[in-house]
Formats: structure tokens, sequence, C-alpha cells
């Protein structure tokens, strides 16, 4: 509740505290009524903001079985009055702009098309930081329980996920609270030096975006700058450069003036380190404010960026051009002569509206000074939403009150009736959400219902000009649902349904059948064959409560497994890549149908050999994504918090990426696969086999049972492993079975001397010496490592922790660090390691020399493999290794490496077919004798 507001001198209850039900909680089906004693007020009038926290409070309490959720207020008179007719009257809206001309394009920033194309989701994120008069400062408006906050969980889950599900099924999504979580942000402005143009016609335009270090009350940044006219078709372009402060991922926004004569088909091309996007928008809608298009990968350098206003087209109509934002910044609006100093996305909807250009009528309708957070949201689309849009609203809370369970709720109240189509949506999604739940996570997962109330989202007195719902995902203040509240996979879970719930609504609407977006593919694998580079891959699961089964496939490839290309469709797996010889590749690979296209997978690649099969194969085994892994925040106020600010500090899933990279600076090639694809490939044509754990540890297993067996198989016969992951031996050791130890101390060489090494830092030993080894974030690592093993074992040692203890090891043919490799942050470094370790492993192993022809093979069955009882990597002088058996020292017989000992032509298409996606690899591949 909002402080600034005064509170009613006691909420009545039978037993003294509290709200008073009127209805007995038993009466199924009927109304939860609630009375709020305001015999103390002279005037009767309701702040809205406490209308929504006290009806919030009632949906928390009211029996399960209830529908419709009410409240009444007790006058001093003693008359019981309904509390929404005590609201203020609020300012109206600017009256919404006309509907545009037919566009002859499609306005689909996202990257997909689907079941929700030329549909617009307007996604609420529920609570976030505001100012309370009480306080003397900002505040979220829920606290912190069991570790987590409302304001922050919700939007966690809801950036992550909901709002990419609805952009992959091809719609547009307008978020009322800032979703790009990167709390850096470059602006470039028509005025700045970055902006440029070129060709004729260009002329001044309306008010547009006008750069301030903050904005106090009441002031627009849409209304102090300018914006630049030319006309669609002459040939000119407007061209915005943007050079980020520093490296990462950045949403990207793009500011325009809206005018009802403007292109309906303005051509936005966007230049970016993987290669080029074009965007068609219409121009006649959705100015004067941010207007979502991407989200990209961007070194630190000049100009990673280019974002140009391009006149190619053919109507003639004007362009206009204003201003090009990348990253979601630090709030800068300023209530009472200050700030949040916290990332914007975390902020109430009354800053983030304003920040975005809306008038003080939609963020302070009641002209408290402060506004007014639940209706900030609601009138925000209702401003944003154009005549004619085909839109629906959708917010994403959770509960309060004790209960268990799921509740969507849509209007019913004193304000006339719901927008038409409310009830079907909330439905819908509240199946959905129960159904799924109950699927994936707790069998007799509690069902709510759909209900009805008077919430300021829902209400038509805010927005009536779509559908809309409100969902209770579970209740935060009772631990056994929080539990499932944290987990990244059940918020994961919950946006996918909201989307199918969203997909049926409007498939019911307009009398169709219902197209789900797929899953993306479980595994996938890049290894090099005769033909090219072969990618490869499983398929997810599919049927309800997931998506619909995948009808293509669309590859993306990458140069630094950071910046992905535009991607090319391919219609089934194994799909041959040609990739020069010596090229570094890196993919990942989505399903797609009719309703849309799913996430990517994780990230594998491999860099070309010129001919033969790879030294090296990487594994990607870290798959774990769990509540466990979110990161520790001391937040001011709240205290400490379990935060997922950002999906990919929890797992990135491009390990791969990592070891990649640095394999093929330290002159290496390498194959790449997901571990659940492991036994389709033929170890034995590798010399070395990179491990990569991450922080994978007893939940999805560093090891499985028959993963040590075939590693345990290949070893034995030669092969050399490098495996690297912070928990791995407290699944194998500590918590580990007895044939879990054995794979630990015989194979890893190590067992767990400690769970927990107490720093971010190691230093080299032996191979590795003197070279410093920071592995936390500041250094570069991509997620916080928490609990790096710290090794018991009698080989020798290559690194120890800045605070003592043995963190990696080398003898037997194996390289084991107690750390994921890839959280050294530092690209040179990662390099020197691997250069380092994958030369004691396989000494004998020269690069091919790329300025000569490749050779014939030589016969496969010349074996190259050292003698399994005299294993590389054994101790020794600093770099030199002891190594058994012998192997060519030149490029002239790399078939002696592993062979491919196979022809040119592919196998007969049923082979593969049968034997899954990378037996067909293994068919082209010989096992050396």
């Amino acid at each position: 509740m909002r402080a600034s507001v005064p509170r009613p001198s006691v909420l009545l209850l039978a037993s003294g505290a509290g709200l008073l039900s009127l209805l007995p909680s038993s009466a199924p089906g009927a109304d939860a009524r609630f009375v709020v004693d305001l015999s103390d007020r002279p005037e009767a009038r309701v702040h809205p903001d406490e209308l929504d926290d006290w009806l919030e409070a009632a949906a928390g309490r009211s029996p399960a079985s209830a529908e419709h959720v009410s409240l009444l207020g007790r006058l001093h008179d003693g008359r019981l009055v309904p509390l929404e007719a005590l609201l203020p009257p609020a300012a109206a809206l600017p009256p919404e702009p006309p509907p545009g001309p037919p566009s002859a394009g499609v306005d689909n920033p996202g990257a997909s098309t689907g079941a929700l194309s030329g549909k617009t989701v307007y996604v609420s994120q529920c609570h976030g930081w505001i100012w309370y008069d009480s306080l003397g400062r900002f505040s979220t408006q829920r606290g912190n329980l069991y570790d987590t906050v409302e304001d922050f969980h919700n939007p966690e889950g809801a950036d992550a996920y909901l709002v990419r599900y609805l952009e992959n099924a091809g719609a547009r999504v307008v978020t009322l609270r800032e979703r790009d979580h990167n709390d850096q942000m470059v602006i470039v402005d028509n005025s700045d030096p970055g902006y440029s143009e070129s060709g004729s016609g260009f002329e001044a335009g309306g008010v547009g975006f006008g750069a301030a270090s903050s904005w106090a009350y009441a002031a627009n940044p849409f209304a102090t700058g300018s914006t630049r006219r030319f006309p669609d078709g002459g040939g000119a372009t407007a061209r915005f450069a943007v050079t980020p402060d520093t490296p990462g991922e950045y949403g990207l926004y793009i500011s325009y003036e809206d005018d009802p004569g403007h292109s309906t088909t303005a051509h936005v091309r966007i230049t970016h380190p993987g290669g080029v996007i074009d965007r068609t928008i219409d121009q006649t809608v959705h100015g004067g404010t941010w207007l979502y298009l991407e989200t990209l990968w961007l070194p630190a350098e000049p100009d990673a960026l280019v974002v140009e206003v391009v006149g190619d087209g053919t109507s003639g109509r004007p362009l206009s051009a204003d201003a090009v934002r990348i990253g979601g910044g630090t709030g800068d609006v300023v209530r009472h002569g200050t700030t949040t100093g916290r990332p914007r996305w975390e902020e109430g909807a009354i800053l983030y509206t304003q920040w975005n250009g809306a008038p003080t009528s939609v963020y302070d309708p009641y002209g408290d000074g402060d506004g007014s957070d639940p209706s900030a949201r609601s009138r925000y689309a209702a401003w944003r939403h154009p005549a004619g849009e085909d839109a629906v609203y959708l917010s994403w809370h959770s509960n309060a009150g004790g209960g268990r369970g799921t509740s969507t709720y849509t209007y019913e109240g004193s304000s006339g009736p719901a927008a038409s189509g409310s009830s079907a949506l909330g439905q819908a999604v509240q199946g959905e959400l129960v159904s799924a739940f109950r699927a994936l996570w707790l069998s007799d997962w509690t069902d709510r219902g759909h209900r009805t109330a008077a919430f300021s989202e829902v209400s038509p007195y805010h927005n009536d000009e779509m559908p809309s719902a409100l969902v209770e995902l579970a209740f935060h203040d009772q631990e056994d649902d929080v539990w499932y509240l944290k987990q990244p996979e059940f918020r994961r879970d919950a946006a996918r349904a909201m989307t199918r719930g969203i997909v049926q609504y409007f498939a019911d609407r307009d009398g169709t059948a219902a197209d789900h977006l797929p899953e993306p593919p479980a595994a996938v694998g890049a290894v090099n064959t005769d033909a090219g580079l072969a990618v490869s891959w499983l398929a997810g699961p599919a049927g309800d409560p997931f998506g619909d089964p995948a009808s293509g496939w669309r590859i993306y490839t990458s140069a630094d497994g950071r910046a992905w290309d535009s991607g090319t469709d391919a219609s089934a797996s194994p799909t041959v890549l040609d990739v020069p010889a010596g090229d570094t590749v890196f993919v990942r690979v989505t399903a797609t149908n009719s309703g849309g296209e799913s996430f990517p997978s994780e990230v594998v690649g491999a860099r070309r050999m010129p001919e033969g099969v790879p030294p090296v194969l990487v594994v990607a085994a870290f798959d774990r994504l769990d509540g466990s892994l979110l990161v520790w925040e001391d937040v001011p106020v709240l205290g400490d918090l379990r935060r997922m600010t950002d999906q990919r500090r929890l797992n990135p899933y491009d390990g791969v990426a990592a070891h990649g990279r640095a394999i093929s600076e330290a002159g290496w090639y390498f194959d790449a696969v997901s571990d659940d694809l492991l036994e389709g490939v033929d170890l034995d044509a590798y010399r070395a086999v990179v491990w990569i754990a991450g922080e994978e540890s007893t939940t999805d297993e560093s090891f499985s049972t028959r993963q040590q067996e075939v590693l345990t198989d290949y070893w034995g016969s030669g092969g050399t492993l490098w495996v690297s992951g912070s928990e791995v031996l407290w699944d194998l050791d500590y918590l580990g079975s007895e044939s879990d130890r054995a794979f630990a101390e015989t194979v890893l060489g190590s067992l767990m001397d400690d769970d927990d090494a107490g720093t971010e830092s190691a230093l080299g030993q032996d191979i590795l010496d003197g070279l410093a080894l920071p592995f936390d974030e500041a250094s570069g690592a991509p997620y916080p490592v928490e609990y790096p093993d710290v090794l018991r074992s009698d080989r020798t040692v290559i690194a120890e922790y800045a605070t003592g203890g043995t963190a990696a090891v080398l003898g037997e043919g194996v390289a084991h660090f107690g750390f994921p490799i890839e959280s050294i942050g530092d690209e040179d470094t990662r390099t020197t390691v691997a250069a380092q370790v994958l030369d004691a492993l396989v000494p004998d192993w020269e690069a091919p020399d790329l300025t000569e022809e490749p050779t014939d093979t030589a016969d496969p069955t010349d074996d190259p493999d050292r003698d399994p009882d005299t294993p590389s990597g054994d101790t020794g002088d600093a770099g030199a290794a002891a190594a058994g058996g012998s192997g060519p020292g030149d490029a002239e017989d790399l078939s002696k490496l592993g062979g491919c000992g196979c022809s040119t032509a592919p196998p007969a298409r049923w082979s593969w077919l049968l034997l899954g996606p990378l037996a067909w690899v293994g068919l082209r591949r010989r096992r050396p004798t």
C-alpha cells in the first residue's frame, strides 16, 4: 500500500484485524466480499493504489472456490458502498491516434512470424520501485519474503521468457516496464555526432526525443527535441552509428514521429557484428516513444551498431528519424529531487511510462504529484494502443494471503462491463497454466480458477480498448509456493503456458485451429565431414503442455558465438554447411512451424579441418537451470535476495563458444556436441575430449552412469580428457555412489578436498606456471562460480587457488580443473590454458598447413593412438609430458589422427534417419584399428 495515502483506522474482521468476509468461505462459486472501515474519512475517498492493495490482500485470503472478489467500504454513517465508487475522477487520456492506411508490409520487430502475427500483446510485469511520501524515499511495493520480492521475480520471468515466447509466436510486444536488464545505455539522437544523412530531401520534422541527465515530474523526454523528415522513395538515408561503452547484450530501440500521412512501410536496416537485419515499421502509429526492435550482442567498439532509416520504398510518403537507443540504463526520472539509483527495469510503471513519453494523465491520473502505479500500466497500454490494433493485455503477478496455487482475474465492478473478450482470455490463460503445472511440476497443483474483481489493471475505467487479464501465479508469502516461483524453469513453463493461452484465445475468437510454436532442439552437434560441417540435432518435446511438432528448422551461425546472423532455413538433420578450411563457426538451431519459432538450442561449433577428423571433441554438458543457481544480491532496503537479473548469469548455454575460441586461437581444430549426443559419436576418432561441466551438479548429474562408462572405455583405450566444472566432485564424490567415486578417483584422478575454495582466483603451476587465473564476474566470467571444487589428487598440480588448495591437476591422460574454464574471462589467458593443456595431453599433434592443398588420406588402419599403459600428460617438465606410442608429426598424414576412411558420397538417406542424427557422422568415420 502506498504509505503516502492515509490508512483506514481498522480493517474489519471477526478477529479484529484484516478484512471481514460477508459470505461463508465454504460457499462454492459465491462472491467473496470484504469490508473496509472508512468511518474516519469524512470525504469518503479512496486512493486507487489503496484499492488495489486491499483487493490483492482480499484475493489472497478468499476461498479457492470463490469466483468473484469485491470490496465494500463502511462509511461514517454505517452505509456499505462499493469501494471502487469512492475513487476520485481520473484525468481523461489523450485521444487515440487515428487508424493508418492499410500496410503493405508486416510490422513485426520480432524475428518470427506465427500464430500471433498481426497481434499486439501489452505485457505488465507488475510492481517496481516508486516514491513513498511517508518513507521519504523510493521503495519496492512488496517486501522481502523468503529471499525474493514480487517486484523482481515476476519481471525476471516475464522479461526472460514471456515477451520472447510471444515475439517468437509473431506478436508485437509492448511492455509496461523496461524489458532490457542491461543497466548500460547509449542514445544517439539526430543532433548527435553519431547521426548523419545522405541523399536529399531532408527537412525539419516535429518534436522528438531530447537528451537530458534527468527528468523531473511532468517532463516529457519526447517533447524536448526534434525529428527529421525525408521522402520514402528518394534514396536518402538517415544513419545512426552507436558505440557501446561496454561489451554485452543490448536491447535496441528506435523512436520516430508518427503521423497519419507517414509511410506504413518504413525500411529500417540494422547492421551489427552478426550481419544485417531488415525491419519494416508502420510510422503512422507507435511514435513519440521508444519502439523495441531487437536484442543484440555488441562489442565496445566504434560504430559497433549502425541503424539506418532507408528511403528506398515506393510510397513517396514521409519518413521520420528521431533517435536510437541501446540498453535499459539506470533510472533517471526524478521524484522529490532524487532518482531510484536502480536499473530502469526494476522501476515501477509510474517512472517508466513518463520516460517513454506518456503525458501525466497516464502515470498520474489523480493529480497527486507522485502517480498511481497500477493504473499507469493499463492507461499506458490504452495510450499506446492505436485504433484498429488487434491487442490483448496480460499482467504477471504473484499472490499473498497464505494460500496456494494459481488464479487469473478479469474485471467485474462498478465501472461498466469488462472489455469484450476479457473473460475468454482469462479462462484460456488459467486453463493452460494449471494444465502445465500439473503436468510438469505438481499433479495436484491448486487451481483457484478464473475469477473477477475490480483490479485497476483490468478495469475499463482505465483501459476499455482490449481484453485484459491479470495472473496471480502463486503465493509469494507461502514457502512451498515460493520454491516454485524461484525456479527459472517454472517461470519458463509459466511463460509458455501464458503464450499458449493467448494463442488459444485468438484461435477460439477467430474460429481457427490453435498453432503453438515448437520447443527448441533437445541436443545439437557440429562435426567435420568430407562434405562440410554437419550440423545435427534432436527434436525437442511436442504436445500439450509444450508446443506443436516442428515442421522446419533454422540454423544460425556466428564467428565468435556471440553475434549471430539472421539464420538459414533447413529441412532436416543433419544439414551440411560449406565452411572454408581453417574457419571457426559456431551454430545454434531453432525449430519452426506455423505457430512460430522456438528459442535457440545451446551453442556448439567447430573449426573446419582441411581433411580428416579434428583432434579435439568439445562436449557441452552444462544443462542445469534451477533455483539454486539464482545469484545472491544485497539490495538496498530489502537485504539479501536470490535474483535472476539475467538468465545468462545462471547458465548462458554457450560454454562451447568460450572453449572453441580458445582452442582455435591456440592453433587446434575441434568438433562439438551436446552431451546427450555423446553415444552417437565415434570417440575413438578424437585425440582429446573436452568436457564442459560448468556448474552441473547432482540434479542433472555431472556425468551420468552411461557417460562414465563411455568415457572410461575411451580413456582406457588411449584417449585423453580435459574436464572442468565447479561441482563435479560434489556430485561424484561427496554425494556420489561407489561407482561415481571410482570414476572420479580412477579416471579424473581427483576426490573432493573441500566443497568451496572460497575464492574466484587461481594461480597456474607447472605447465601453467605463474599464469594468473581469475574467474570472477569482474574479470569477465559469464556467471558467478559459487562453489569451486578443491581437489585431492596425487597427480601433477597445475593450478592452486588463491586461498590455498588444488585447483587443477594433470596426469594419466587427464586434465581436471575444479572450476569452469569458460569462467576465465580474459580471452588471451583462456587461449594460453588451452594451448598448454592440449599440448600436454596430445604432444605429438601438429596443425595442418593451410597453405598446402589437402592430400589423400592414408590408410586408416595405421593406429596413431598411444599405448594406454603409458598415458600422456604424466608428470614431467613444464610443458613436456611423456607420451606413449607414436603419432604423425606432419600434415601429410592427417588420417592417422583418427582418419576419415570414407568416400565423398553421403550414405543412403535411410541409414542416418534410422540410426539418429549423429549416427550419420559415425557411419562416415572408421575407428583406428
